[in-house]
């Protein structure tokens, strides 16, 4: 149940149990794990740790909750990975992202560029605030302005401006989207109900934008 913290006190470390490793320069914490980066105002909870002063690297596990208060990104998942000299967190573990515009992503994997904005993120199930629901095997999210571009994308859309039997969903190459639009390259735009077979109409077009606000779609 103790402290420990780097000479300059950038990296402080609470934890119930320590064990540094002196030729490593290995330090290995374990229960009620929390590591605070002052100079990033990174904090990071774990059920345990190994920090590697030697590769300036910090390798959490268990019930790992990562907080980036200048970036407002909110991290949940069992194992990060974070790079001290690249600023740059990363996890192979199935893994929630929270952001400040209300944005919940859920991810097989991710590696979060913190000085650049940016996260790449595989296997994206993306709902935003008005339910609408993203799904995409590749997407790049600024997380400064919000922005994402996806490949090979699904939308289900929010379907309180249709009847109770349609399931309004969007498909495509590659989508642009943004707090306030979409816009899917070589999309299909169908109001069908889900089945195994081909909807009974579709509409087709290079370009479809969603205008979210609205509720207007453009071919």
């Amino acid at each position: 149940k103790g402290k420990a913290y780097t000479d300059n006190k950038n990296l402080e470390i609470y934890a119930d149990n320590f064990e540094y490793l002196k030729d490593l320069d290995i330090l290995k914490s374990n229960g009620n794990g929390l590591a605070i980066l002052n100079s990033k105002n990174i904090e990071i909870e774990f059920d345990s740790a190994i920090f590697d002063q030697s590769k300036s690297t910090i390798e959490a596990f268990g019930n790992v909750l990562v907080k980036d208060m200048n970036k407002n990104i909110i991290i949940e998942t069992d194992k990060v990975i974070y790079n001290q000299k690249k600023n740059l967190i990363t996890s192979d573990n199935k893994t929630i992202l929270k952001d400040d515009f209300q944005n919940l992503y859920l991810v097989d994997s991710f590696e979060f560029e913190i000085d650049k904005d940016i996260l790449k993120v595989t296997n994206l199930i993306f709902n935003d605030k008005e339910d609408n629901t993203v799904r995409t095997n590749l997407a790049y999210i600024n997380t400064a302005s919000g922005k994402l571009f996806g490949k090979d994308v699904n939308v289900d859309l929010n379907n309180s401006a249709f009847d109770e039997e349609n399931e309004p969903r969007l498909k495509g190459n590659s989508i642009n989207h943004d707090n306030n639009s979409s816009e899917i390259t070589k999309g299909v735009f169908t109001t069908c109900k889900k089945n195994d077979n081909c909807p009974p109409w579709k509409i087709s077009a290079e370009k479809i934008q969603h205008d979210k606000k609205n509720k207007i779609i453009n071919y």
